[in-house]
Formats: structure tokens, C-alpha cells, sequence
């Protein structure tokens, strides 16, 4: 027989090869087996890479003569070698990636990921020889009686341990968690030891008043000291610090020095004890281990002592680590799929921050949980790593562990597990049936975890959509996944809650721990004064800095973050109605202890009277909304725990201010019926122009004796879709035979069918023109509007708001689209022309109309797109770098796309989650889809996502798709320049900085929040020149504004302009078109003062051959050459600018006259006033004054230092 090697063909390659394909290559093999001459006997013919058939005799089946051809179909180039067919093993993987798997895609993705998170075996040989050489070194050990020592003890004691005698450890040091299981994670690998005190360095009665943790701290110490006298440590790095934010579980992390692994690798070394070392009973939860009198309190006799069950939890984990750690290297030891599975779990659930802190959820349980899976019968032993990580996903969303579960076999299980479960929030029992594993997870906690694994199966479930990447590579930290946030950092006032009003069984169940006991009062009190407003409050933790271990430990837990997770449907409801105090008298009263002073007795349109809190009216702004449970939390806050708000920080909506109206508009001095308020926003403003716009389309449709009937209106500006970032004010009015106005709305309406419309381009507009004009007289004939005809269509003034109306028509598009070819044929080609016209009459109607329903579903969507469009316009981005339609699809997308398991209810997270989209999107390998009202099929998308990834270069770098735009998809609403690459790196860029300043101000204990002008104002450095313009010519932006980067605040103006003259983006765009080779220029479309622009790099300016068709802005100069000179092009700016010019100077220099302006007259001259002695008061003032006058010629020193190359100007 001839032996052949297998060698993976495209058989075992392509995961969509059906069972009849395979059971085809199944019969090759068999028909090998029978004539093995016949591969030694098949000779090349022709050089294709192709062998010729041999002649098949005619055979009585016809199957047998048709497969055997293909035995030898190709030819191995080298030694001639034979491809296998797939074996079952391969077969069974072929088959999993069609079950289990979305795409071959996707199952690619979790390999790589998987190859790339195993450690490299450098990393295990030195795990392997310092465990060795750690056991060499506590042999070594030496019993006595520790009296003194240089090490601080990282425990906060009450009084200073005496006669602590060590006993050397009996057992050898153990790897525990991961570096166990063997599923260490990087970046920095952490391995976790144990290191087992002997029974006899207990003492029976150590089970109380936190005995056994001081001596647990103090044999820590102990070791540690050895180890820094110990040669072999001496160079290495000691650090304490508190396991899971514990106090009570101070850790050694000891970083080796060891070039083998850098600074990539950490040991910590936990101190535990024997199971044996108490009593069995000593620590199930209804029992008391720390006594009143540790804390000086009083206690009745009679009275029961309450448990401490959360303390008992504390002692076990040490007690039983030994045990569980046994029972999960069995599970674990030589199963890759269980190890992977796993890994893939941690990346998941660390990409949440889910597992950090005291009250986090614990990696360690998700491989518990495995385990426990495995011993159910419910995750088999041979299940894929794919498959783990999905059953524990599927299991964790549809079970419930509140009424508790346990890895305990049933024997050995002394105590009902639901008299366990009373005592905790989560119950999951460990291996001996003592411990719960999830004793200190909250359940807003694990709730979160359940929400985060259904969102997980429903993510792997949706066939549409790649999402591995949202699964495992997005990170998705907590307070971008919450709504609003209550800071409670102040010390003394902590101290006063937990003196004031935390229980006592919470102090002695938590040994005195303040973060614990805050989170539990906090969480109640809210919980029962907001109800359904929201949907869960989760603890925002960090983890705690490690400390040297020559300094005393740090005191932590004295202060809170909490994040609110609103329920938008009931969230901003301005009534909470209590009882009647007729049909229940207690219950209003206690309503009424409740809330206090705010509760009043009122009656209500159906008669009925009953206790209830009003927290504003239905005709507040949506803004003012929003801020109803911030006022609700500060009402509890004080009323309950006497906490002021000044000792209190609620972050929520604290940069919504930037599209607020600006304070020097004063809108009294308007002539206008509407109720307007000097704090309105865009956003309360959107509704009047909306209302007026409605009015306008019924008058429209009224109209009597057109020619044709109006069919459809549509309004394509930004305020229909609530997405305007600047106030929207009815200030336009009529000016000679022009309107003027800062904002035109704009309205496409179509008109029924008829063949009287002209076959050539020109007259079909001039007679739409015609229409219009008719349409304008019947406007003032028979409703009384003034109206004006522009270029761009018809302008109608109504109620103060200006609306410029304009005409489609299909035949128009036609005709654009039409050409003739060199034989007379007549074709129809899709041009820029055609597109624009298309975009704009048909295609963003529709859009217009979804992003309007988007944001009735969610009131959010709409503010979350200022924040958006302020943030980039503050940037000195304008609509020419990128288009605002772009931003507006990029937000809807966010709300379309199932990120989080809680759509976004409050504006500021979802521009934080928009910051986070620019930041860490891959734009070069990612479509964006709008799939409005599902209108997609998944044949569709696959097959758009398949163009979008083999022809990725006729793409623009931002590409946008939405259901409406099927023909166009991804190349309509950007383009190759709008945003360029280097304009969506640089967006990137600022995105990742902005995120930067938002989480240190968000989860820093010290620091309070961003403020909105470190966000929303751009930096003054990278640019090259600034084109300072007068700003009595440029309008101020009526929102809010937060100042330029390069000049001081100047007196804004509100002057109107003619409806649609914006003059500075017009003649920006001529500069773009004309020297866009050589510089970029960025400016703030919403009333920036100045032209900032970035030279090309020194190439472009670098003396080139002359040729007649690149001569554009270029000076002779020697060898016959040209060269584009700076100046040169300067001059053409103040060409164009003209009367907007001012000056142009350079930021260094703008910054330095900046400091000049802003310095006190007193510090110009502080050598002279340092020799000469201080005088009185009153002639101070006289002096200043003096020498100002006598001082005024250099006084013009101050103005702007122009540069050497803006001199050669004069």
C-alpha cells in the first residue's frame, strides 16, 4: 500500500463544505485504497498545473466512473504528495463552525485571539523555578517569637500586637488561582501563592474579634521580612496591598527584577490557615465572631448578638482556599477547551470591569461556575472553548443564584442551602459547603452580570452583525455603561453617616469596613425613594494602590461612587403620588416621614386627595427634566443622613450647558408670542420651529388653484430631527428686498404627476422656478406670509422662523443623470451632480424622518447629538472636514446597535459612549449600518459587507450606510475628503484625549468633573499660523460660549445675516479648492472668530521642475526651478479674506500677548519694585499711574511681534 501523509487541503480549510461534498471525499479514499498504482501512474501534460484525465473504462456504476477522474484532478508542484480527506476529527470541526458558529470570520477571530493570550513558556519556566526556589527559602524558616520588626504591619489595629510567636509552615507553598488552572492573563501576569500557617500558630478562641486576621497579617510580616534579608530577593520589589479591596486581606506583591520577565510579571503570596484550625461550626453565617465590646459598644444581654456572616465569609476563604483550589486543578488540569473557555470569560468580563473591587464578581467564580456546570451535566467534557464560554453565558442570563446553588455534593451538605441563601444577596456554595463564593457581590452586581451575559448570547445570536469584537475587544468600562453618578468623597462626612445612621449588626457583620456599610444604606435609602425610576445602582470601585511595605497601611472605604442606571419611561416624571390618608392613614404618614417637607396633601382631577411630592411641571424643558432624580437624591440625602449638598457630588448633565442660549442674547428684547426663557437650549427650542413648521405644511396642502397638487412635504434641516446644536430663535425679519436670519430650515416638497414638464434641464427649472413664484403669491394672498425668491428656492417668513421651500422633481434627476455616448446612444450615469440632488431631495427626507422617530424612542438621542456637534465644531472642524450628517448617522447607530443591555437615557453617556466609538473604531476595516425599520435582508448586508471588504479602496475612510441609500451605500453621506484620513486620525486622536480627562475626573476620589471648557475647547497648539478675523463681521453662535483658543473673550455680536449668506465657510471653501495642496485650514463654524491653518509638510515647498500645468502659487527661482513660497500664499489669503482680515500672527506669538494682557500692570516692572522700599497704598496707585504715563511709547512694544517671515510682507 502506498503510505501518503495528509496534508489539510481546501477540504479542511473552508468551514462551508456540505455533508455531501464530505461524503464524496470519503469515497475517494475508499477508491485510493482499491488501486493505489493508479496516483504513481497519472504523468503531467501540459504546463496549466493540471493533470490529463486517463481513459475509464466504462463501468455499470455510474458514480464510481465519475468520481475517480478527480483522484489525481491536481498537481503537486515539487514532490508529488496526495491530498487526504478530512479525518473525523476535522469533519466534527467543519461541522461546529456552521452549528456553533456565525462565520468562519468569527471562529478565526476567537483561534487568534486564543493563540495570542498563551503565555509564552519563558514566562512558565520562571513561575516554575521561583515556586522551587520559594519552597527552598521557607524551609529555611525559622521558628520564634517575633518581638520586633522594621516592616509596618499592613493591618489597621486597634492596639500593637505583643509575644506573636511564628511557627515555621508545615506545607509547602501552592500555586492558586489562575497560574493553577493555567489561565494567567496578561498584559501583567499576575501569580497568586499560598503560603499555609500551621495550625499550631492558632489559638481556638482566634475565631473572635478579628484575632486570626492580626495574626494572619503579622505572619505575613514576618515572611516578608525574611524574604527582603533573604539573598535571593533582595533585589526584588515589596509592595502590600488589599486583596479585592479587603482590609482585612492584606497580600505580599513582590515585582522580580528578573530580566527574564521584565516588569510583565507580579507574585503575590497569600497568608491562610488549615480547615482543621476551628471548630466546623465556628463560621456558618448566623453566627457572631466579633463581639460589641471590640468597638466599645454596649449590648443588652437578652438581645440576641447579630451575625456576622460577611466576616465568617472572610475566615473561610482562607480556611477552604486549600480545598477548592484542589477540587479546580482537578477540573481544569489537561483541558485546554476548559482553560480557553475560561480565558475567554476573563477577557469578557474584564472588558466590563465587572470583577474589580470589594463588591465585584470574581473571575474565580466564573471558573466555580465551570465546574459546577460540568458536575450538572450541563457542559460536557469535551465541549469547545466557544462552547463554554456560551453555556456559562446562556446558564448565567437564565438562572437565578439568590436562592443559592452549591458545587458541595449532596452528603456533605449539613444545612439546607436555602437557610445559606437567607443571608446573603448571592448564594453560590463552594466545594465543602461552607463558603459562599459570592458573599460580598451585591445584587445590583449580579444582576449586571446577567444582563451583560443575556446581551452576550443575543449578540452571538444575531446573524447580521460580527460580534466578536463588541464582545471581547470593546471596552466597555462601568460609568460609560450608567446614566448619572453620586460622588460621596468628604471624610468627615462619610464618618458622620456611618456614626449617625449605620446599624450596628452592618459594623460588627463588616468589622468596622466603612465601604460596605455606606454602599448598603445608600443603596436602600435610594432604592426606596426612586423605585422605578431607575433600573439598578451599581458600585463604581477601583482597585486599591499598593503601598511600600516600610509604610503603615492606608485606611480605605471612606468614600463612595454609585452609578445610576435610569428607567427612561418613569425617570423624569415630575409627581411621586403616595397614599390616600382616608383609606390609609399609616401609610401617608409614613409617605409623609419619608420625604419630609416636601410631601403635601393635594388633590387630583379624579378626586382623589392623597400625600404627594411635586418635583417640577409638565411644561419644563427637557433639560430641567433630566435633573429631577438628581433632585430627588439630594432631597434623601439630606433629609435622611443630614449630608449637605455642597458635601455631595451628583454628576448629570453637566455639559448640556455648551448648547444652552449664551447669556448675552437677551431674549425679552424679541417680539414674539412664544414663552421663552433666558436659560432655554437648542433642544426646548426644536419643538416651536417643529410646531411652526407643521402650520406651515397644513397651509402648504390649502392652498387653492395650483396647477398640481402638492403630493408630499418633507423638512430636511437639522431642528426637524432635533440634531440642531445652535438656539433656534424667531428673530428673522425682512430687510428691504432680502430676509435676514441666522438659520434657514429647509422644506422639499413634490408635487402629482404630469407630462407637460420640459425634456431639457434648463427650462424644467426655470419652470420649477415659475412654480415656486406661484406658490409665493398664494402664500401672502391667502395666508398672509411674506416670502422672497432666492437662488436656491423659495423663502418664507413665518413666525419669525424662515423656511426656504424647495421643489423636487424625478424627471429632474433623470435629465442629470442622462448623457449621450459617441454613437447617439443616450445612457443614465450616476455623477456627483446627481448624487448631491438625489441625497438631498429623496434620499435625506427619509433619513430626516427615521432619526425623528429615533429620538420619540429615545428622548436621548437628540441632545446626545449636540453634545456631539459642539464637541467636533469646538474642535475647529466644520462641515467641510466633517460632515454634520456623519455625526448624526455615527450617534444613531449607537442607539441602534445593542451595546449595552440598557438603551442610553441621559445625553452626557451617550456622548461619552460617542467618544468612545471615534476613539477605538476600526475605520478602516468597519461599515457603519443604519438598518431603519429592518429594512435590510441578512443576504443584503452580507453581501454589501463582502463588497465593502474586497473593494475597500473606492470606499471613503469613514463609511456610512443606512437603509435608504441601498444604490449609494457607504459612499453617499462622506467622501474621500470629507473626512480625509488624516482628519479621521486626528479626531481619533482627540476622542482618546477627551475620554482621558472624563475617567481620571469621573473616578478619582479627589478631583471633581470635567469642567466643559477642558472639553469643549480646542487646543491652541499644532497650528502654524492664525488668521485672526474682525469680529465685528463674524456673528457670535448663539449657544453657549466657552471662548476661543488663541485670543481672550471679545464683545460678541448678534447681527443677522441674509437668509443663507454664510460669507466665511464660502470663502474657506475657496481657500480649501485652491490651496488645499498646501495648507489645511480649520476654523468653529459656530461663530469662531479665527482661521487657523497647518502647513503641508516642507516636500510640498521644496523647489520643483517647471512644468506649465503645476505653475499654481509658484515663484521663479535658480536652475530654472519654481518654488511655492509661504508668503506668497499668505498674501492670496488676505486676497480673499479682504474685508474679514484682521492679522495674522503665529500661536506663540498670540499666546504671549495673551499672558501680557492678562498680567497685572503692578508685576511689569517687579525688579524696580523689589529695589525700591513698599510704599503706602495711596501713592502706589499715583506711581502706577506715573509711570504709565511716562512710559507710553514702549507701550506699543505690546502689540504682536510679527516673525521674519511675515515681515518680507511690508
Amino acid at each position: 500500500m502506498l503510505k501518503t501523509k495528509r496534508k489539510l487541503g481546501k477540504s479542511a480549510r473552508i468551514p462551508n463544505k456540505t455533508s455531501k461534498k464530505a461524503a464524496r471525499a470519503e469515497s475517494q479514499e475508499d477508491l485510493t485504497a482499491e488501486d493505489p498504482t493508479h496516483l504513481e501512474q497519472s504523468s503531467p501534460s501540459s504546463d496549466d498545473g493540471f493533470d490529463e484525465p486517463e481513459p475509464i473504462p466504462a463501468k455499470k456504476n455510474p458514480s464510481q466512473s465519475t468520481t475517480k477522474p478527480k483522484i489525481n484532478k491536481f498537481k503537486q508542484r515539487g514532490d508529488a504528495k496526495n491530498v487526504k480527506p478530512p479525518t473525523l476529527e476535522e469533519m466534527k470541526e467543519l461541522r461546529d463552525t456552521q452549528n456553533l458558529f456565525h462565520s468562519n470570520l468569527f471562529k478565526l477571530q476567537v483561534k487568534e485571539m486564543l493563540e495570542e493570550l498563551q503565555l509564552k513558556p519563558k514566562y512558565t519556566e520562571f513561575i516554575d523555578n521561583w515556586l522551587e526556589s520559594f519552597k527552598v527559602f521557607t524551609q529555611q524558616l525559622k521558628d520564634g517569637l517575633m518581638e520586633r520588626t522594621h516592616l509596618e504591619v499592613p493591618l489597621n489595629m486597634t492596639q500593637k500586637p505583643t509575644g506573636f510567636v511564628f511557627s515555621k509552615p508545615t506545607r509547602e507553598p501552592y500555586l492558586i488561582g489562575a497560574a493553577a488552572t493555567g489561565t494567567l492573563l496578561g498584559p501583567k501576569i499576575v501569580v497568586d501563592v499560598a503560603l499555609e500557617m500551621p495550625k499550631e500558630s492558632l489559638h481556638k478562641e482566634d475565631y473572635l474579634n478579628l484575632r486570626y486576621d492580626q495574626k494572619r497579617a503579622l505572619y505575613l510580616t514576618y515572611v516578608t521580612e525574611r524574604m527582603k534579608e533573604s539573598p535571593s530577593y533582595a533585589k526584588d520589589q515589596f509592595t502590600f496591598n488589599y486583596y479585592a479591596n479587603n482590609p482585612l486581606k492584606p497580600v505580599l506583591e513582590l515585582t522580580p527584577v528578573a530580566k527574564q520577565v521584565t516588569k510583565h510579571l507580579q507574585v503575590r503570596l497569600f497568608i491562610t490557615a488549615p480547615l482543621s484550625s476551628f471548630k466546623p461550626g465556628r463560621f456558618v453565617p448566623w453566627n457572631n465572631n466579633i463581639r460589641p465590646s471590640l468597638f466599645n459598644d454596649e449590648w443588652d444581654e437578652e438581645e440576641p448578638l447579630p451575625s456576622t456572616q460577611h466576616y465568617n465569609a472572610n475566615v473561610l476563604f482562607d480556611l477552604t482556599l486549600a480545598e477548592n483550589q484542589a477540587h479546580l486543578e482537578k477540573a481544569f488540569k489537561g483541558r485546554r477547551n476548559f482553560q480557553d473557555g475560561l480565558l475567554l470569560l476573563k477577557v469578557w468580563l474584564r472588558q466590563r470591569e465587572l470583577g474589580i473591587g470589594y463588591s465585584g464578581f470574581g473571575t474565580h467564580i466564573l471558573a466555580a461556575y465551570i465546574v459546577y456546570l460540568n458536575a450538572q451535566r450541563i457542559l460536557h467534557q469535551s465541549s469547545s472553548s466557544y462552547q463554554v464560554a456560551r453555556t456559562v453565558w446562556n446558564q448565567l442570563a437564565n438562572t437565578d443564584w439568590t436562592k443559592g446553588i452549591s458545587l458541595a455534593p449532596a452528603s456533605s451538605q449539613t444545612e439546607e442551602l436555602g437557610k445559606l441563601a437567607a443571608h446573603y444577596d448571592v448564594c453560590f456554595m463552594d466545594f465543602t459547603g461552607q463558603l459562599n463564593l459570592c458573599a460580598n457581590v451585591p445584587l445590583s452586581v449580579y444582576q449586571r452580570v446577567r444582563e451583560e451575559a443575556k446581551l452576550a448570547v443575543d449578540l452571538l445570536n444575531d446573524m447580521k452583525l460580527n460580534s466578536f469584537p463588541l464582545i471581547f475587544m470593546q471596552k466597555c468600562p462601568l460609568y460609560s455603561r450608567v446614566d448619572n453618578i453620586l460622588k460621596i468623597t468628604n471624610y468627615s462626612c462619610v464618618d458622620q453617616m456611618l456614626l449617625l445612621h449605620s446599624q450596628p449588626q452592618f459594623k460588627y457583620d463588616y468589622a468596622k469596613y466603612g465601604y460596605p456599610q455606606l454602599l448598603q444604606l445608600l443603596t436602600d435609602l435610594l432604592r426606596k425613594g426612586l423605585a422605578e425610576r431607575i433600573q439598578s445602582i451599581i458600585p463604581l470601585e477601583r482597585a486599591t494602590e499598593a503601598w511600600p511595605v516600610e509604610n503603615k497601611a492606608p485606611v480605605i472605604g471612606k468614600h463612595i461612587q454609585l452609578g445610576l442606571i435610569l428607567q427612561p419611561e418613569h425617570a423624569y416624571e415630575v409627581l411621586n403620588k403616595g397614599p390616600a390618608a382616608n383609606e390609609d392613614p399609616e401609610g401617608a404618614a409614613e409617605f409623609r416621614r419619608f420625604w419630609g417637607e416636601k410631601s403635601n396633601l393635594r388633590r387630583f382631577q379624579d378626586g382623589s386627595i392623597t400625600e404627594a411630592v411635586v418635583w417640577g411641571t409638565a411644561q419644563d424643558a427637557p433639560a430641567k427634566k433630566r435633573l429631577i432624580v438628581r433632585q430627588i437624591v439630594l432631597h434623601l440625602l439630606e433629609h435622611h443622613l443630614q449630608v449637605e449638598g455642597k458635601d455631595v457630588q451628583y454628576i448629570a448633565a453637566e455639559l448640556e450647558e455648551v448648547y444652552r442660549l449664551s447669556p448675552w442674547f437677551k431674549v425679552n428684547k424679541l417680539k414674539t408670542k412664544l414663552p421663552l426663557d433666558q436659560d432655554t437650549d437648542a433642544e426646548a427650542l426644536s419643538p416651536h420651529v417643529i410646531r411652526c413648521y407643521d402650520e406651515l405644511a397644513r397651509q402648504l396642502h390649502g392652498l387653492n388653484d395650483l396647477p398640481l397638487e402638492i403630493v408630499s412635504i418633507s423638512g430636511t434641516s437639522a431642528v426637524f430631527r432635533y440634531c440642531e446644536p445652535q438656539p433656534v430663535l424667531p428673530q428673522a425679519r425682512v430687510a428691504g428686498s432680502h430676509i435676514l436670519t441666522s438659520h434657514v430650515q429647509r422644506v422639499i416638497i413634490q408635487l402629482g404627476q404630469s407630462g407637460k414638464w420640459p425634456n431639457e434641464l434648463t427650462a424644467l427649472r426655470a419652470l420649477k422656478t415659475a412654480f415656486l413664484i406661484e406658490i409665493g403669491e398664494k402664500l401672502e394672498a391667502q395666508c398672509r406670509l411674506q416670502w422672497v425668491l432666492s437662488a436656491e428656492g423659495l423663502l418664507v417668513l413665518k413666525q419669525g422662523f424662515c423656511f426656504l421651500i424647495e421643489l423636487a422633481h424625478s424627471k429632474e434627476l433623470a435629465l442629470l443623470k442622462q448623457e449621450v455616448t459617441e454613437r447617439g446612444v443616450t445612457t443614465y450615469v450616476d455623477n456627483p451632480a446627481s448624487r448631491a440632488l438625489e441625497r438631498h431631495h429623496y434620499i435625506l427626507p427619509k433619513v430626516s424622518g427615521a432619526l425623528h422617530s429615533l429620538h420619540q424612542t429615545h428622548s436621548a438621542f437628540g441632545p446626545t447629538v449636540l453634545l456631539a456637534k459642539r464637541w467636533l465644531a469646538t474642535q475647529l472642524l466644520d462641515d467641510g472636514l466633517w460632515p454634520e450628517t456623519a455625526t448624526e448617522l455615527l450617534v444613531a447607530h449607537l442607539f441602534q446597535q445593542r451595546q449595552a443591555p440598557q438603551a442610553i437615557a441621559a445625553p452626557q453617556t451617550g456622548f461619552i459612549r460617542f467618544l468612545q466609538l471615534l476613539a477605538h473604531s476600526d475605520f478602516n476595516g468597519e461599515l457603519f449600518l443604519l438598518n431603519f425599520n429592518n429594512s435590510w435582508q441578512e443576504q443584503q448586508i452580507a453581501d454589501l459587507e463582502h463588497s465593502y471588504r474586497s473593494d475597500r479602496q473606492s470606499y471613503p475612510a469613514l463609511a456610512l450606510a443606512t437603509s435608504y441609500d441601498m444604490q449609494h451605500a457607504g459612499r453617499l453621506w462622506t467622501s474621500e475628503q470629507s473626512p480625509s484620513q488624516r482628519v479621521l486620525g486626528h479626531v481619533t486622536r482627540l476622542a482618546r484625549h477627551a475620554l482621558e480627562i472624563i475617567e481620571t475626573s469621573l473616578m478619582s476620589k479627589d478631583l471633581r468633573f470635567v469642567r466643559p471648557a477642558q472639553l469643549f475647547r480646542a487646543s491652541n497648539e499644532g497650528y502654524d499660523l492664525v488668521i485672526q478675523l474682525k469680529p465685528d463681521l463674524v456673528p457670535n453662535s448663539l449657544s453657549f460660549d466657552l471662548g476661543s483658543p488663541f485670543v481672550s473673550f471679545s464683545q460678541p455680536n448678534f447681527l443677522l445675516p441674509p437668509a443663507g449668506a454664510d460669507r466665511l465657510a464660502r470663502i474657506v471653501r475657496q481657500l480649501r479648492s485652491a490651496y488645499s495642496d498646501f495648507a489645511a485650514f480649520f476654523y468653529n463654524p459656530h461663530g469662531g472668530k479665527e482661521l487657523a491653518i497647518v502647513w503641508r509638510p516642507p516636500t510640498e515647498f521644496a523647489p520643483k521642475p517647471f512644468k506649465v500645468t503645476e505653475l499654481h502659487a509658484c515663484t521663479p527661482c535658480e536652475n530654472g526651478k519654481v518654488q511655492v513660497l509661504k508668503e506668497t500664499l499668505i498674501e492670496d489669503f488676505k486676497l480673499l479674506l479682504k474685508d474679514f482680515y484682521l492679522r495674522i500672527a503665529t500661536p506663540e506669538e498670540l499666546k504671549r500677548e495673551q499672558r501680557e494682557h492678562q498680567q497685572p500692570k503692578r508685576y511689569f516692572n517687579a525688579k524696580q519694585s523689589q529695589e525700591e522700599p513698599k510704599p503706602q497704598a495711596k501713592p502706589k496707585k499715583q506711581k502706577v499711574r506715573k509711570d504709565t504715563e511716562q512710559e507710553a511709547p514702549p507701550k506699543k512694544k505690546k502689540r504682536l511681534i510679527k516673525s521674519s517671515a511675515l515681515k518680507a510682507l511690508n
